[in-house]
């Protein structure tokens, strides 16, 4: 079989995918958002618990040890709903981030504005909790620039169609191979830079730092921008209130002084394990207080420390 063939066949399986999601994102789109909603939410549950199902309940577990089994197996269903809804509402994206919904986050958009100090850059700390899309176009709408650092899809024509929605809704995409580089660059000509720092990292490329009592391993970009621009990070989740968005938003983090989690500190390591430490615990809090808006469906713990895998063996043993 030719080298040319095999190269061929992803990208023929690729650009079917794609012309299937466009056909169904035309379909959505015409769609009640209601009826959508009711319609994707237990399809996902299904798809996510049949796919995903031994990941979020194992995840679950993880955080929430005093849960009965009872109690486990509701949060799972929930659960593995959350992308159903979640791309409903993408599909009706418009008239979720219309100017009542503008209205609704006026508290948020306040704290977002003093976080900023005038015209200076921001960066917003985020995770996939409650409809983080929908939060990225609503910011976009009062701010001159906000860009997301984004881990790009697989299905490279899919990707391209997205992106071209973001920048529509005023979303500026930044692939993560792009560097800081660029994100400073968004930074010092006043723009806002949100990530989403709960995915998991592979070894080598990020930290540890404890998230639900478990060594997480974590990007440390969200620290090493904060320190190499001096700007603060707002801690900004987009959670569902009912069928509406809200923005659950926290006190700015400042990468030094008074207060500051790095304060007193001398290394460069030390102060940027000590703001992700900061930026994980902000997360974790965020999941704590909306447990069925999280992505339980990721491995958020698959990367572990290499103390951990050597002593894993060791440990199955004295348990056999």
């Amino acid at each position: 079989m030719s080298h040319a063939y095999t190269s061929l066949v992803p990208a023929i399986r690729d650009f079917v995918a794609y012309v299937g999601v466009r056909i169904l994102w035309g379909v959505a789109g015409w769609t009640p958002l209601r009826l959508l909603r009711a319609v994707l939410a237990p399809v996902s549950s299904v798809i996510m618990r049949t796919t995903r199902g031994e990941v979020i309940e194992a995840n679950i577990r993880r955080a929430f040890p005093e849960l009965s089994d009872d109690e486990i197996a509701r949060s799972v269903r929930v659960a593995a709903a959350y992308w159903g809804r979640l791309a409903a509402e993408v599909a009706h994206a418009h008239s979720l981030t219309d100017e009542d919904a503008l209205a609704r986050a006026q508290p948020a958009l306040e704290a977002f504005n003093r976080a900023r100090a005038g015209d200076s850059g921001l960066l917003v700390l985020t995770a996939h909790l409650g409809n983080f899309e929908l939060m990225a176009r609503l910011v976009a709408r009062f701010t001159p620039q906000f860009a997301v650092l984004h881990r790009g899809f697989r299905n490279r024509f899919f990707e391209r169609f997205y992106d071209g929605r973001r920048r529509a809704a005023g979303v500026e995409v930044l692939q993560r191979t792009a560097g800081m580089r660029t994100a400073l660059r968004v930074l010092n000509s006043g723009g806002t830079v949100a990530i989403a720092l709960d995915q998991n990292q592979r070894a080598g490329r990020g930290i540890f730092v404890d998230m639900f009592g478990t060594p997480a391993c974590t990007s440390t970009v969200m620290a090493r921008l904060s320190l190499a621009s001096g700007l603060p990070v707002l801690p900004m989740f987009a959670v569902w209130d009912g069928d509406r968005l809200a923005l659950d938003v926290s006190e700015p983090i400042r990468p030094g002084g008074p207060g500051s989690p790095a304060a007193g500190l001398s290394s460069r390591e030390d102060k940027v394990r000590a703001l992700t430490e900061r930026y994980t615990k902000e997360i974790e809090d965020a999941v704590r207080r909306h447990p069925e808006q999280w992505n339980w469906g990721h491995r958020r713990w698959k990367t572990r420390p290499d103390e951990v895998v050597a002593e894993e063996p060791v440990r199955q043993a004295v348990n056999a």
